[in-house]
Order: structure tokens, then C-alpha cells, then sequence
């Protein structure tokens, strides 16, 4: 009887593609028998750049590809491929058979450098038959702000009446017909799932999707509000969590009337490269008084009526003297002016276009008379909280509502792990203060090679490129590679310990697990001499 795994990749661009593809690497490596830990993973479910590593790796198994064959291709995709121009390029050469966008040009490239034409029906498909029997990638639909899942799911046994007998494709409200879904590209359903909120637009299925023309006969798009739009799947779930509990709950359904019922997943195990941590709101300073900030729109209103009188009396002067020159220059100040002037009357009837009531109207002109520094330090002051908003504080308060899941649950216990690329670190709090009160096994202390290899992997930010920098000088891509494999090796030990201690909602495949502590640990004291004996061992 096989360990049941779930595995999650978070969204993260390639740092997130990085570290899972470390994980998978790391777990290929752990032998259990005849086999390995990665084969004991029955579940997958990933999050935009973490969808770069699963759907490739997914793909390659099914094709009956080997693992240094998938590791390689993603690793010289990562590294070799420049996305940004080979997207750009798609961008400017245009399709003329469908409609471009930026987004698109990046499924186009994709296609070509990942999945070579590749089509979700190959996962679909019951022939040659895989570890991974539920498997989500996952995007956000903008209709109704759900998750869009791409999903391949084994049946459930004894499903309820009214209910489907496995994982909806899409969701509630879009739910794709397997005749639809077979025929979509493996780049497009990456595309959905990576497409970020200020770096992409959103993709729009079906327009947006290479599908065969026929398929857009079919009667479900014409009993559906389409096109709808679809973006980053880690606006709703960054680190796939949902995917996985309803995956324990098909498990469960199908396990129902069999005696031994028990926990369906033996662990989840939930590979994350967002970090909980935040720089807090920092307001703008106050900046040295000038000409400009010491201004109000009054006060440019009256300036502005001065220079356009002085720019007519001017004109009519020149004119009068033949003056070409002065004529040319007043003429052009008379036109800055009264654009200026209308643009001023735009801003001061702006409030009306916008329905605001009269009643805040009297006070709203008031800030006619507010200094301009005053308005540089609001704007700029908006700006940044909108931006910590989305990109902090939205996503963090989503993260905790997605692990509360699992970790405020009893039934869980003992059955979740996250694997976090910045726990090794050498700045993180966290780790310093289990080492400093002996919480920590002094067996299971990272070397200071190790966590500075760490420091660097967290430390690059979430995009779809490495710099040369960061490939030559800095090692980035083999750093995060490596801090994947170590941080995985390192989860399992304390995970193993733990169940040790306390074997709640543990059963008899876990004593298989615990069986594989020494070579864990043979592998943890590599990584401590040595964080990139893994990644250099890896052959072509």
C-alpha cells in the first residue's frame, strides 16, 4: 500500500518554478524500496509559476519521459530561453488568426520551448496510467472571482446523487466538457494560470485559447456567458491549497462505505516561496519647498491668465512690428495656455462627470487652494498603500485564510507540511530562535554555507526571467534549485521527529516513512558540507 502524497507549488514566477522543480528533484532522489517519495505523490496542484514546473513535469511522465529529461528541459528552458524577448517578438509579428495580446505571445512561446503542441487530453486520457490521479492547475476567473481549475481527477466510487463523479474543469459556474478540454493547449492553461495582474492582461477563454474550430460549435458555449476572463490563479489561492481538499474529499466519497474509512491523504505537503513577512507602510517625506509645490491650482489659474493676457499684447505688438520670430513665440505661449486654462476647467467640472453630490462640492473647492507639495505627498502616498495593498497585504491575508485551513483543522495534524524557501536562512528570526532554545535537533542545525544559499534563493524577486547577473555571477537559478532539494530533506526530518513523538491521525504507511529517516539524514548531512551536491549530480 502506497504513502499517499498531496503536493502544492505556490505562484512566484521562477523563483516559485526554481524551488519546485528542487522538490521534485529532491523527492525523485529519496528511494522507498523499488521506487522513490516522488512516485508516492497522488495528488499535484499548483499555482501559477509553480504551474511551469507541473504541467512539465505531468506532461513528461505521461509521455513516459525520465526524470533527468524533465529536469533538463526545465532547467534550460529556465535558463536559456529569454521569455521575455522570444514573448515580445510573438507580440510584434502578430497572429493573424486570433486576437493578440502580450499574454498570448508568452502561450506561443510556451508552446514552442515547454509542451512542443502538447494538449491537455494527453492527461486525460486513461492509457498509460500515472502516480499523479488528481492533478489541478489553477487560474482565477473574472466573472464570479473563483478559481478556474484545469483538473484531471481519478472517479469517485460512490459519488452522491446530483453530484459529478470527478473534478469539475473549470468551476461551478464554467464547467468544461472533457470534448472541449482535451483539445486545449498545455501553453494556454499555463498562460491562464501565470498571467499576474499588472504585468499581463487578462487571457479570455475561448478567444483567447488555439482551439480546433469546431470545438467552439459546441452547444456549451452557447449556453454560457463567454468570453471570460481569466488571470494568476494566486489572486484567490497562491499557494493551491483548495485544489487538495477537494481532493481528500473525492478520496474520502469513494472510501465511504469500505470499513477501514481513515484520513484519505497521509500528508500535504505544501511547497511555498511567498513569504509571510512584510516591510510596513512607510508615509512620503516632506520635500524641500520649490516655485512648483508652493503653488495651488488657484494660484496656477491666476499665473496662467497673467501669462496669456502678457502672450496677446505680445502677439499684437509683434505683428505690429513684423516680428516673425516673436510672433511664433507668442502664438505658441497664447496655445500652452489656453490648453492649460481647459485642462484646469476639465479638472474643476470633474467632480460633475463623476455624479458627486452637490453637498461636497463647496468643500471639494476648497482644495483648490491646497499647495501643490501637499498633493505630491497624497498621491504618492495612495500609490504606494494601493500597491503594498495588492501586493502585500491582499495576498498575505489570503495565504493565512488558505493555511488556517489546514492548520486550525485537528484532522490535519500530523498531516501537513510546508516547505518554505525562506526557513533556512540566515536572517530568518524564526530559526535562529528554535536553535538559540534547543527546539531544534542540533543534527538537524543548517551550516552557514547552507543558509547563505538560502538568504540568496529568497532573496530574488518574483519574475519570469534571471538576469546574467543572477545566472553567472550569482548561481540564482542553481541556489534555488538547491534550497528546494535541502529544504524538502530538511521538512521531512523535523516531520519525521515530530510523528515520532506524537502519532495522532498517523497510520501504518507512516511507519514506512519514518523508516527512511536515516537516509534523510545521510542526505542532510551532504547538504550541510555541500547545499549543491544534489544539483551538481544531476546528469543529462
Amino acid at each position: 500500500m502506497k504513502f499517499k502524497i498531496g503536493l502544492a507549488f505556490s505562484g512566484g514566477g521562477f523563483r516559485a518554478s526554481s524551488f519546485s522543480l528542487g522538490v521534485l528533484s529532491y523527492l525523485n532522489n529519496v528511494q522507498v524500496k523499488d521506487s522513490t517519495l516522488l512516485n508516492q505523490v497522488y495528488a499535484l496542484s499548483t499555482i501559477s509559476g509553480g504551474t511551469i514546473a507541473g504541467t512539465r513535469y505531468a506532461m513528461g511522465i505521461k509521455n513516459g519521459q525520465s526524470f533527468n529529461e524533465i529536469y533538463w528541459s526545465l532547467y534550460d528552458f529556465m535558463s536559456q530561453v529569454d521569455l521575455i524577448n522570444v514573448g515580445l517578438d510573438n507580440l510584434v509579428k502578430g497572429a493573424e488568426t486570433r486576437p493578440t495580446s502580450l499574454i498570448t505571445a508568452f502561450a506561443d512561446a510556451y508552446d514552442r520551448n515547454l509542451f512542443d503542441q502538447g494538449k491537455f487530453g494527453t492527461l486525460l486520457e486513461e492509457d498509460n496510467p500515472i502516480h499523479l490521479k488528481h492533478i489541478s492547475f489553477n487560474a482565477t476567473e473574472f466573472s464570479n472571482a473563483l478559481q478556474f481549475r484545469f483538473q484531471t481527477t481519478e472517479k469517485i466510487k460512490n459519488a452522491p446523487k446530483g453530484t459529478p463523479d470527478k473534478g469539475i474543469i473549470g468551476n461551478y459556474y464554467y464547467r468544461i466538457p472533457d470534448e472541449i478540454a482535451k483539445e486545449i493547449r498545455m501553453a494556454d492553461i499555463l498562460a491562464s494560470s501565470s498571467c499576474f495582474p499588472g504585468g499581463f492582461e487578462p487571457i479570455s477563454f475561448p478567444c483567447d485559447f488555439k482551439l480546433p474550430q469546431q470545438s467552439y460549435e459546441h452547444e456549451f458555449f452557447n449556453n454560457k456567458d463567454f468570453p471570460v476572463g481569466l488571470m494568476d490563479g494566486g489572486i484567490v489561492d497562491n499557494q493551491g491549497i483548495e485544489p487538495l481538499l477537494l481532493a481528500e474529499k473525492r478520496m474520502s466519497e469513494s472510501r465511504k462505505k469500505k470499513k477501514n474509512k481513515g484520513n484519505a491523504f497521509d500528508l500535504l505537503i505544501v511547497s511555498d516561496v511567498t513569504s509571510p513577512y512584510m516591510k510596513g507602510f512607510q508615509p512620503s517625506k516632506t520635500r524641500k519647498p520649490n516655485i512648483w509645490r508652493r503653488l495651488t491650482f488657484l494660484r496656477l489659474i491666476v499665473v496662467n491668465l497673467i501669462l496669456l493676457i502678457a502672450a496677446t499684447i505680445g502677439l499684437i505688438s509683434a505683428i505690429g512690428n513684423a516680428s516673425l520670430t516673436w510672433s511664433v513665440i507668442c502664438t505658441s505661449l497664447i496655445t500652452v495656455n489656453l490648453l492649460v486654462y481647459l485642462l484646469l476647467l476639465l479638472i474643476r467640472k470633474l467632480p460633475l462627470k463623476f455624479d458627486v453630490p452637490k453637498a461636497f462640492l463647496n468643500p471639494f473647492r476648497k482644495l483648490m487652494k491646497v499647495k501643490f507639495a501637499i498633493y505630491e505627498n497624497m498621491i504618492l502616498d495612495r500609490a504606494t498603500s494601493l500597491l503594498k495593498m495588492t501586493n502585500d497585504v491582499f495576498l498575505k491575508h489570503i495565504r493565512r485564510l488558505n493555511y488556517d485551513k489546514i492548520y486550525t483543522d485537528e484532522s490535519w495534524k500530523n498531516r501537513r507540511i510546508m516547505n518554505a524557501i525562506y526557513e533556512l536562512r540566515e536572517e530568518e528570526d524564526k530559526l535562529q530562535r528554535k536553535i538559540e532554545s534547543g527546539k531544534l535537533d542540533k543534527d538537524l542545525i543548517p551550516s552557514k554555507d547552507l543558509q547563505q544559499v538560502a538568504s540568496r534563493a529568497s532573496s530574488m524577486g518574483t519574475t519570469l526571467w534571471f538576469t546574467k547577473k543572477e545566472l553567472n555571477d550569482d548561481n540564482m537559478l542553481n541556489s534555488i534549485i538547491a534550497c528546494g532539494q535541502f529544504t524538502m530533506c530538511w521538512n521531512l526530518l523535523e516531520y519525521i521527529r515530530t510523528i515520532k513523538k506524537d502519532d495522532a491521525n498517523t497510520n501504518k504507511r507512516h511507519k514506512k516513512l519514518i523508516k527512511l529517516e536515516d537516509q534523510l539524514l545521510s542526505h542532510w548531512k551532504k547538504f550541510n558540507d555541500d547545499p549543491f551536491w544534489l544539483v551538481d549530480g544531476m546528469e543529462r
